[in-house]
């Protein structure tokens, strides 16, 4: 909200992300635009010339899902504080090429000119730069760069060496570089703080013709990862030297140029990691990968790299007519989203992506309240291998529900990419016990759009049972309260107000968690009784139990102001001062920075969307009234040092009826990555915030919601837009949403006839015609 930065210029085109020329004040935070990723394997846009620890640069490539596990060191340490910190891994750059001319190096920072250009449609990074040695010889060198969507472990790089006034030698040097790292801010928490040196212990590597390979021991960790880079060369380039120390390994190459006849390199690296303990062949498994993928070619892989592409957008595309910064800013997070998100079930999606360093690469609560949706809509499958995430993972979860003392049920860690608690600030960490209803609210929202009751049978009930029984180990029935049942100490979604009484959100998310939880209980025991039993078995799951959760949840205390018409954030926030936001110098934001916690917890401030997220998560359970009056209250007390935040006030704006302040929330939402909105998306991209960027045109501007078991919407548009359209997957269903000022179109692209609620007014949707209601 109250952030500044050194903002890229470019041209808002609605397919491409395109930056002319380099500025080394920007340069990081272009580096992270220009990332490519596939969901297991990414890379950081840096050149490929980059040198790998250059000041204004930050050098990354990464594998998702593996990681480091590094002791925590505390000053002062207590019972049941987190241990270890898991961190993403970075590891050996494949796509280092130096071109050298005279013994000279080309190098961006003498460039005479540089266009960069991400396609949007088909995550190619493609580049065009002139540089000119010290001696007047000019050369034009192109690159194109893709992480294989078809291939999860391969990076493709082709690079085009011309020579413009010159016949002559260059020589061109391909390595695999592990001597890499990064230098982290030690004042600023959510910076990460990755390091490969100290993260990878070389086993082994070898060359052999065009191909180098690299083995690695992950430090304080089982895994075990394998680089390896092969080349298809020119005519008429020949190896000079191999390239072998510790830290690199690759070759040194050398080929005449012929002035205006350019020659084309081509360069694969293969990731690989043991994905099962130790893994004796794991260097001769990714061997074998790179084997196959170098047979297919260029072309071919690129070509089907495309079509996966075009698969996506064709689920996924959102269009809008007459904002064109906003239609360039929602495809280029739309696409970060899909590359930054694990498909294996033994993953997941970081806070940063598969683009940085930020949070040491941890999953948060952002996977099943921003981006699950988004996931659910548009790639459901894929949304289905984040929850086997967490079943995968839910073993970690009961491990840790021990630990806080609670004698059965499991608890999610807040910060994780493996399974286990990495939070070592417990206050904003592990309190925060709302993470178990995301997940219960993210399998809820999976069952509901695709009646996928294998899942629910074989992995999302026992999910639900165990982290909804945590529930009545944590409240208790209160006397004061009027016998109504109360959860104390916990941290809800606003990490300025920190270890509190009957958090509103965490009470309600706890209520509708149980209540769910009961649904299918129930349905469980119609549909597959002997299943049901046991599992109930399995887990000691009792009927007596169940009744407990049913009496929990009837009697939930949901705190009102009635002076006030508002539901308090917790049970004291509204006997706090407010915070003095007149005096606050700009520079003291985000406040995280500059003050301490306690001061900051002395007041009434808010860093993100709190009770205004507990109206937009349980929608149904709150009138309209209501909801305006909470944002009413607590948007003023909001700073948006969260860039959570946006997204839901857009949302809920939308909702009550002020399109005005919906557009210019959204409208922060849509480009805080691209124009640097927080400063410091040089660290990697804010994917939650991407996610909110669908979520705020599909549930805020379109209206659309799960109501009574019905798909619902009620669109609306904004000033200055023509008209804006977006895809659901729905029940086995593709309906596409078109909105003008005119009318509101639905179309069934695939799928059996269904009905929709449009504003109260029911629908029949076929695939025979287009229904269109009038504005």
């Amino acid at each position: 909200m109250k952030h500044s930065a050194e903002k890229t210029s470019f041209d808002m085109l609605p397919w491409d992300v395109r930056i002319e020329g380099w500025n080394p004040r920007t340069a990081m935070h272009e580096e992270t635009l220009f990332a490519v990723a596939n969901g297991y394997l990414g890379t950081r846009g840096t050149m490929e010339e980059n040198p790998g620890n250059r000041p204004n640069s930050c050098e990354g490539t990464y594998l998702n899902g593996v990681y480091s596990n590094e002791k925590i060191t505390y000053g002062e340490v207590a019972y049941g504080y987190a241990t270890h910190n898991q961190k993403l891994l970075q590891v050996p750059n494949g796509k280092s090429i130096q071109i050298i001319v005279d013994n000279e190096t080309v190098d961006i920072q003498n460039a005479l000119s540089c266009t960069r250009e991400l396609s949007l449609r088909s995550a190619i990074l493609s580049r065009s730069m002139e540089w000119q040695s010290s001696t007047g010889k000019k050369l034009r060198i192109t690159t194109e760069r893709f992480v294989s969507q078809t291939e999860s472990n391969l990076l493709c790089t082709r690079i085009k060496i011309e020579a413009l006034n010159f016949n002559g030698k260059v020589k061109v040097r391909s390595l695999l570089d592990a001597s890499y790292g990064f230098s982290p801010n030690p004042d600023d928490p959510r910076v990460g703080q990755l390091n490969m040196a100290e993260s990878l212990k070389l086993i082994n590597a070898s060359i052999e013709e065009n191909r180098a390979s690299m083995l690695h021991q992950v430090n304080h960790s089982h895994f075990q990862v394998s680089s390896i880079i092969d080349h298809q060369l020119p005519t008429g380039m020949y190896l000079l030297n191999p390239v072998q120390t510790e830290k690199q390994v690759g070759f040194e190459y050398e080929i005449e140029l012929v002035q205006a006849q350019p020659v084309e390199l081509i360069k694969y690296a293969s990731y690989q990691h043991n994905t099962d303990g130790l893994c004796d062949n794991l260097q001769q498994y990714n061997k074998s990968l790179l084997s196959q993928a170098a047979q297919l070619g260029w072309d071919k892989l690129k070509a089907l790299h495309c079509k996966e592409l075009e698969k996506f957008w064709h689920k996924s595309d959102v269009e809008i007519e007459g904002d064109p910064a906003l239609q360039q800013g929602i495809r280029f997070n739309l696409l970060h989203l899909y590359m930054s998100s694990g498909h294996n079930g033994t993953s997941n999606i970081a806070a940063k992506g598969l683009t940085g360093h930020g949070y040491d690469g941890h999953y948060f609560w952002d996977s099943e309240v921003y981006v699950m949706p988004f996931l659910l809509a548009t790639n459901p499958e894929i949304a289905r291998e984040f929850l086997a995430f967490r079943f995968n993972t839910l073993d970690g979860a009961r491990n840790r529900a021990r630990q806080m003392s609670h004698a059965k049920g499991a608890l999610y860690p807040w910060r994780t990419i493996g399974g286990d608690e990495c939070s070592a600030y417990y206050p904003a960490g592990t309190a925060q016990y709302h993470i178990n209803s995301a997940v219960a609210h993210a399998i809820k929202s999976y069952y509901n759009a695709t009646g996928d009751w294998q899942f629910m049978q074989q992995q999302g009930a026992e999910m639900l049972f165990e982290t909804a029984r945590l529930w009545l180990q944590l409240g208790h029935f209160s006397d004061s309260h009027k016998g109504q049942f109360c959860i104390d100490m916990v941290t809800g979604p606003d990490e300025y107000t920190a270890l509190v009484n009957n958090n509103f959100y965490t009470n309600a998310m706890a209520q509708a968690h149980l209540e769910f939880a009961l649904r299918i209980a129930t349905e469980f025991k119609q549909n597959a009784a002997e299943a049901f039993a046991s599992l109930s078995e399995r887990i000691e799951l009792t009927e007596a139990e169940l009744a407990s959760w049913e009496q929990a949840a009837s009697n939930m205390y949901l705190g009102y102001d009635d002076k006030l018409g508002i539901n308090p954030q917790d049970d004291t926030f509204l006997a706090k001062q407010k915070w003095d936001f007149e005096n606050t110098p700009q520079e003291h934001y985000p406040l995280l920075l500059h003050y301490h916690p306690l001061v900051i917890y002395r007041y009434q401030v808010l860093k993100q969307a709190d009770v205004v997220l507990a109206m937009y998560m349980l929608d149904d359970k709150f009138d309209k009234d209501l909801k305006a009056r909470n944002l009413a209250y607590y948007e003023p007390l909001t700073t948006h040092d969260s860039t959570l935040s946006s997204c839901i006030h857009s949302i809920e704006y939308a909702e009550t009826g002020d399109l005005k302040r919906a557009y210019d929330f959204y409208h922060n939402t849509v480009r805080m990555d691209l124009d640097n909105l927080h400063g410091n998306t040089e660290h990697g991209v804010h994917t939650a915030c991407m996610a909110g960027s669908w979520k705020g045109i599909v549930h805020g501007f379109g209206g659309v919601r799960y109501r009574a078991n019905e798909l619902y919407s009620s669109p609306l548009l904004p000033a200055g837009w023509q008209g804006y359209s977006f895809n659901l997957q729905y029940q086995g269903r593709h309906i596409k949403v078109s909105v003008n000022a005119r009318a509101t179109e639905y179309q069934l692209i695939k799928g059996a006839p269904i009905s929709i609620n449009h504003a109260g007014k029911v629908c029949e949707l076929s695939s025979q015609h287009l229904v269109s209601i009038a504005s």
